[in-house]
Formats: C-alpha cells, structure tokens, sequence
C-alpha cells in the first residue's frame, strides 16, 4: 500500500475571531477527547479539531504534523517512538479499556470452549499471523503505513494466545486462516476515498463483514471487539468462545499524545486542550447516553453496541490518567511488542509522559471542589 499523502495545511492556526485549530484523529475507543469535541466543551476553550481525511491517514501512524493530536490504540504511538521517530509525539494520558471481546463462533458451532479449538479452522489477519507464527520477514524495512499495519496484528494475536492457553493448546493446535479483520486491514482504496478517519466512515459494516465469514463457513472462528463484538452477537448470534472481557490480562491502554513541537512553542494550547478532556470526562459521568450517543455516530454503530461493547459505565472512567496502574497497563503491551520483535528498545514511558498538563488540571479540579 502507497503512503497515503500527508496533510501540508492543517497547522496550529488562530485569528482574533476564531479559535485554535489543531488536527486530529481518533481510534473506535472511548475516550475525552472526542467528548469533549463533541460536546461543546473543547469550543469554550477556544480550541478547535480538524479531522484527518482517509488521504491524509499516515499522519494517524507517523504523526508528522506539527500540530496534532491522536486518542487511540497503544501500538502506532509506541512503535513510532520505538522504532521510527523517538521524541516527536509526547504522552498525555492513557485511558484503560477492558470492553467486550473474544474468538467468535457461530451459534450453532459445536466449538464450546477453548479446548475445542483444537483442529479448527481460525480466522486472523495477516498481520496477525506473521506474529504468531514469528515470520516478521522485512517488518523494520517497511513504511510507516505498512509497518503498523503489521504491528497492529497484537490485537488478535494476543486475544488468541489468551484463549488458546486456557484450553491448553498452542498455536501449532490449530489451523490459521487468513482473512480481512477490521482496524488491522484498511485496502488502500477505501482509506484513499475515507472522508474521514471515523470508524463510521474507514469501518463500515463491521458486524456484517464478519458475520459473511463465520455464515459462508470461512473460518470457524474470528476475532471481534468492543462495539463491533456487541453488533456481530445481535446480528447471527455469534457468541466468544471465553469471553477476554471477563480477564484483566486483555485490558489495552488507550493513549493520548500530542505533537512535541506544539509543547514545546504553544504550551497553553495544550493546556487548554487538556483542560478540556479533563472536563468531559467529570461532565460525561452526569450524561450517559449523550456519551454513548455520541461514540456511536462517531463509529456508525448503535448505542446498545456501545454500551455492550465498551462497558455499561464506560463514561465513568473517561478522564485521562498517568498513574503507576495505566502506566503498567502501557508497559504490559509494550513488552509484548519487545517480545515479538515489534520493537526493538522500550520506550522510556517516564520520559515520553507529559504529566505537567494533566496535574495542572486535576490540581485545578480539587482547588474548584474545595472553594
């Protein structure tokens, strides 16, 4: 896949009648940041978003803009300060996910549990693959696009080692087949005509595209997660082989960063922009279903989907945080990318972190409480 060209007009913009512009992206995860763009609170900061475009996406993964801002998934970050370009995003809170998630099967399937596994016939990416099977072959000479791509197969990966282990086999114990899984595979022509990089625009369809595999017999198992596992159990009855939710092991840390070059010359940018997530995320325990309403027209799935797949108090947890736990939670993933050679050196998460911005705000919290 080309590399998807980079924007070269969205930078770090203001008029005396307008706000801050920055770009920015998100991943299908709960998260502040999109809560607090979309309701309202980030405007009262004078501070605006300006989402990347499918022909914009390397930015997503390379995040060579000066002026950006990205709420996702740990892997892009991590491997673009591990591997590529250490020091060019910065850390500004991490957002723990345990949502629903699991190997799929149909619900006529005689697959019950793990150990039934045994012999089957298992539906995981490409990438996903080259992981387990540890054939990474040219990974660290591959292009940003590429290479994440590749390093984005943990997911899977690592839900289904979770799994296999608990029926006590290994994956010499079944039969991996290949096929599309949704946020590892993007075909270059639907990124390139994506308006956005929303879930509702770059994945849509999720539970009917996996659905196809497990109806047409593709593969006796796949895997699925957070809302887009709620859809493909309303849509066929598809039920998780063990459910990963149920396992804190399976818990991701989604990760906040921002350019360091908008740290480094417009540090009250960034405050204000923390400021504000800070903010959603206490305004979002009082608002439950405008929380959910709101994610699930960002990823074009329904609010049942979202309150399944994330979690019945998701918005309960929405304020970013760099404790010694979310930390941990960052530090786990990490050592699986190091183990499987998706990186080479750790990334020094201490250093990374910007935790100035966030203690600005929390301390700004309790001084309000206390008045």
């Amino acid at each position: 896949m080309a590399n998807p060209a980079e924007p070269t007009s969205h930078r770090l913009s203001q008029t005396q009648a307008g706000p801050d512009t920055l770009t920015y992206s998100n991943c299908p995860v709960p998260n502040a940041l999109l809560t607090a763009l979309s309701s309202g609170i980030l405007r009262q900061r004078d501070i605006a978003l300006d989402i990347l475009s499918g022909q914009q996406g390397a930015v997503h993964f390379t995040y060579d803009q000066p002026a950006y801002t990205r709420f996702g998934g740990e892997i892009p970050p991590l491997v673009s300060e591990g591997l590529r370009a250490p020091g060019r995003t910065r850390l500004l809170g991490i957002t723990p996910v345990l949502g629903r998630g699991g190997y799929y099967v149909r619900a006529d399937s005689p697959i019950r549990e793990p150990a039934d596994l045994a012999g089957r016939r298992v539906g995981v990416s490409a990438s996903a693959t080259r992981i387990l099977r540890r054939e990474l072959g040219n990974y660290l000479e591959l292009d940003p696009w590429r290479q994440t791509l590749v390093a984005l197969g943990t997911w899977e990966a690592r839900a289904l080692l979770h799994t296999l282990a608990a029926g006590g086999l290994s994956v010499d114990d079944i039969e991996l087949v290949r096929i599309e899984s949704p946020g590892v595979d993007v075909p270059p022509e639907r990124l390139q005509a994506a308006s956005s990089l929303k879930g509702a625009d770059l994945f849509p369809d999720v539970a009917g595209q996996q659905a196809a595999i497990l109806e047409q017999d593709r593969a006796e198992a796949l895997f699925a997660w957070l809302p887009w596992a709620a859809e493909l159990e309303t849509r066929i009855g598809a039920r998780p082989v063990l459910d990963l939710g149920l396992d804190a092991r399976n818990a991701y840390a989604s990760v906040w960063t921002v350019s360091s070059a908008l740290v480094e010359s417009r540090p009250g940018v960034v405050q204000r922009l923390v400021d504000a997530a800070v903010d959603a995320g206490l305004w979002a325990r009082q608002h439950g279903d405008e929380v959910a309403a709101l994610h699930a027209a960002n990823l074009g799935v329904s609010e049942a989907a979202i309150r399944k797949g994330f979690g019945a108090d998701f918005n309960q947890h929405l304020v970013p945080r760099l404790d010694v736990d979310a930390l941990a939670l960052l530090e786990r993933t990490q050592q699986f990318l190091l183990d499987h050679k998706l990186l080479l050196e750790p990334v020094p998460l201490d250093a990374w972190a910007a935790p100035e911005f966030l203690n600005n705000s929390l301390q700004r919290q309790s001084a309000r409480k206390i008045a």
